[in-house]
């Protein structure tokens, strides 16, 4: 009983890394109609998948066999940090777009991929090597660093997550994976790093529970991607809907914009900090729906963004201004209406495509 027991363990473990692999290299698959994030998924779906295959070949002993495949040497748990991030980014940040120079947070992986191949080549042809496993540091750059550099990936992450949330409130242009996806992907990234640590850093036996999370994750990921072909596929904000023109019938909509647009093009109210939309409405001698109205009608935007367009434009005025070229960017940022350097960094970012000095340099 006890050995079929093994067999049906050993036998799920092979299907479900198998199955993982499939789905990975589909995820990999080059196509120009392909969201950037899907990338990255695959990259970590397929660190996933050769940890149950590893798991797979430790308990029959294959990798004591002849003429086998060293696919373990591939799988260096340095590329799940970096893959992560560039996922979050890619659904959360729509001025994100992955350049050559990002390249580097995968050096680390790479590094590993490269020594660990080198000593397994040396080792086949009867060359004596050290196994590098036994080396204190790198232990904890392979094994350590990679949970380390997890925990703040999420931390961040969730940071953006929260961001995202509250901008969904309001009328969105963002093409992501669905909320709902990328939430539940997170939580359960979120799951494994919280047990990977008690593995790796506490010592606790906890790698069976892993197995188990892995093979549902990846049974559960198979099977939506047979049944369902958009599964992976992004999808497009979608807006509020919007008070009918009806309820203000008693408003001239042409008379009310050139007021608004009076309001910052002369008194400057988006140079206030900390300006709100009621504010705003009551500087105008209007009612707050009906400014906010305005606002996403005519201009297809938030009150937030609304504001923020003025404060950047404000910016890229004074940067041409070879009057203001004395000042600082963050000076400049600050006089527009900005309340931090990191406020203004991450608007400045999404409105241009660029960061305030690579705008700048330019």
């Amino acid at each position: 009983m006890a050995d079929m027991m093994k067999t049906w363990q050993t036998g799920i473990l092979l299907v479900a890394a198998v199955q993982g692999i499939l789905l990975s290299l589909a995820l990999l698959w080059p196509g120009h109609k392909k969201h950037a994030s899907r990338y990255f998924l695959g990259l970590v779906l397929l660190v996933f998948s050769l940890e149950l295959l590893n798991a797979w070949g430790i308990q029959v002993h294959y990798h004591q066999t002849k003429n086998l495949l060293p696919f373990w040497l591939v799988e260096s748990y340095l590329l799940i940090p970096p893959s992560c991030w560039f996922f979050i980014r890619c659904n959360t940040d729509p001025a994100f777009k992955f350049q050559k120079k990002h390249l580097l947070f995968y050096a680390p992986a790479a590094i590993e991929i490269v020594a660990e191949t080198t000593q397994y080549i040396r080792y086949s042809f009867g060359t004596p090597v050290i196994n590098l496993i036994h080396i204190k540091a790198w232990w904890f750059f392979t094994e350590i660093f990679p949970v380390l550099w997890m925990g703040g990936v999420l931390v961040i992450g969730a940071q953006k997550l929260i961001t995202l949330a509250r901008q969904k409130a309001s009328p969105a242009t963002f093409t992501g994976l669905h909320p709902a996806k990328l939430l539940s992907i997170f939580i359960l990234l979120t799951l494994l790093t919280v047990l990977w640590v008690a593995d790796a850093i506490l010592q606790l036996p906890v790698f069976t529970a892993v197995e188990l999370i892995l093979v549902l994750l990846l049974f559960t990921l198979s099977f939506l991607s047979y049944t369902q072909a958009a599964f992976f596929d992004v999808v497009k904000g979608t807006k509020m809907k919007l008070p009918a023109q009806p309820v203000f019938t008693a408003y001239n909509d042409t008379l009310q914009l050139n007021r608004l647009q009076g309001a910052f093009e002369q008194t400057g109210l988006h140079r206030k900090p900390k300006l709100t939309l009621e504010e705003l409405a009551g500087e105008l001698d209007l009612p707050v729906r009906y400014v906010s109205y305005l606002i996403n009608t005519y201009h297809a935007a938030n009150f937030h963004h609304f504001i923020n367009t003025w404060r950047v434009q404000e910016v890229i005025r004074k940067i041409n201004d070879p009057a203001e070229r004395h000042k600082t960017l963050l000076a400049l940022a600050l006089e527009s209406g900005f309340s931090s350097k990191s406020a203004f960094n991450q608007v400045f970012k999404t409105h241009t495509g660029k960061s305030p000095s690579q705008y700048v340099s330019k």
